[in-house]
């Protein structure tokens, strides 16, 4: 699987017990070197890190639910289904972004998503798994103060939110 655990920083969980506990940080052959997030609802673990995201360039941030056992393959061949698939997807979240904005701005309308926006964080489920929900996160010049967030299900948009 190409996983190495190597030592980390101190935990994010908070406890007296957990407050010298070390967060294990992993090489992955696929991603690189990953935070592991670890909580007592073990459902909710993932792991952190960052990449490039080749359609655009940019390093990203990865959110990766999973376990100390390490990535699946169909993790990694769902992110390069992402990377391959950003231009659809793009051209799918464009009138939902906008009608979003619509709501504050009227006349809002977006002539170049690529200039516009910047992919900032891409986050990936548990797989395999029946019904894939996952979602990726924006920085837009339209407002620095918020970032936009799309959840999806499957590769269909679901909703849009603003964070900031």
């Amino acid at each position: 699987m190409g996983i190495v655990v190597v030592p980390g920083k101190k935990s994010n969980n908070m406890g007296l017990f957990n407050l010298f506990k070390k967060t294990p940080t992993i090489r992955d052959d696929f991603f690189g070197t990953l935070t592991f997030i670890n909580f007592k609802d073990v459902t909710k673990n993932y792991f952190e890190g960052k990449g490039k995201f080749e359609p655009t360039g940019e390093i990203i941030e990865y959110l990766i639910d999973g376990d100390l056992s390490g990535l699946t393959n169909d993790q990694k061949t769902f992110y390069n289904k992402i990377q391959n698939s950003y231009d659809e997807i793009i051209s799918k979240i464009t009138p939902l972004i906008e009608d979003e904005f619509k709501n504050w701005k009227e006349d809002f309308q977006i002539n170049d998503f690529k200039k516009e926006f910047s992919l900032v964080a891409v986050a990936i489920p548990r797989l395999p798994s029946e019904l894939i929900v996952w979602n990726i996160s924006f920085d837009t010049i339209h407002d620095e103060n918020h970032q936009i967030t799309v959840e999806f299900k499957d590769f269909e948009p679901e909703s849009i939110s603003f964070d900031g």
